[in-house]
């Protein structure tokens, strides 16, 4: 597995796009990797596979499969002439939400329950209104005239869009409360810093003058989750670091972010992560 790093080719858009080719041959191979940003998959010949340990997705001439981000995955060529576009686009960067400028890791926390993999297909009716944008991206991307980074801007929006109306991805307003979300702020920023440390409801609580009552009411109503399960995820996106440094052993990690035991981290780990931790620690970089 690699930890790919996805570089833009389109000018002022924080987006990557493969037009498609000649068709690949049956078998053709992308061995597991993960990266940062949301991948689009539109089949225009043949079929083609995406999966991981827990999701296998098959999909169609027409179809589209949607691989959310930091999702482990590989992907196999199934019939020889098969052609696809690839999308890939960093939603923190094309969405503009307060969320960006609250808190590290609490978008990253929030979209955890996201749907790590969806296969639009070619029939239904929001499949045909994605497919029309990425016509567009396509037809932009092949002829290149004035401003078309502008129109392929337009048309990821839109595709963002898309994915926000149906459910695929976080409906950031629905998942916590921007009127309370403030009022915690300085947990979090503890959380950020005193990971490593044991942390009590009873120290949170003081971080902010309430009670322990109250703050857990609070918390939940912010970030629609307890202190335990977002304080957990700080420490596995700790861990990630130091797992692809290869520097310390698993114990080790596990210590330094500040779990009480291997087999706890291993469970929490694999719960955000799809992955083991030793499987993980196996992960290098690849630049596309």
């Amino acid at each position: 597995m690699h930890n790919e790093i996805v570089n833009s080719n389109i000018p002022n858009t924080p987006a990557r796009i493969v037009l498609p080719g000649s068709g690949s041959e049956k078998g053709t191979f992308c061995r597991p990797h993960i990266h940062n940003e949301i991948e689009i998959l539109y089949i225009l010949d043949g079929n083609f596979t995406a999966y991981n340990d827990d999701i296998k997705i098959t999909a169609k001439t027409g179809d589209i499969i949607f691989i959310n981000s930091r999702v482990v995955h590989a992907t196999i060529v199934e019939t020889s002439g098969t052609r696809s576009c690839l999308i890939q686009f960093d939603m923190s960067e094309v969405s503009q939400n307060h969320l960006k400028n609250v808190s590290k890791y609490l978008r990253r926390f929030l979209s955890s329950s996201e749907c790590p993999m969806y296969i639009f297909e070619a029939n239904d009716e929001k499949t045909k209104e994605l497919r029309s944008y990425l016509d567009e991206i396509i037809a932009e991307d092949k002829t290149r005239k004035k401003a078309y980074e502008m129109y392929i801007g337009a048309n990821i929006y839109k595709v963002l869009a898309l994915l926000h109306r149906y459910d695929i991805v976080l409906d950031e307003t629905n998942s916590f409360d921007s009127g309370t979300i403030e009022r915690v702020l300085p947990v979090l920023n503890y959380i950020d810093t005193h990971y490593q440390e044991e942390i009590t409801l009873e120290t949170l609580s003081k971080v902010i003058n309430l009670n322990q009552y109250y703050f857990c009411r609070l918390f939940k109503k912010a970030t629609n989750s307890t202190f335990t399960e977002y304080l957990n995820f700080v420490r596995v996106c700790k861990a990630e670091k130091l797992l692809l440094s290869g520097a310390n052993t698993i114990s080790e990690i596990s210590m330094n972010v500040g779990f009480s035991s291997v087999s706890y981290f291993n469970r929490i780990f694999k719960r955000y992560k799809g992955c083991t931790p030793s499987a993980y620690k196996k992960v290098k970089y690849a630049v596309q």
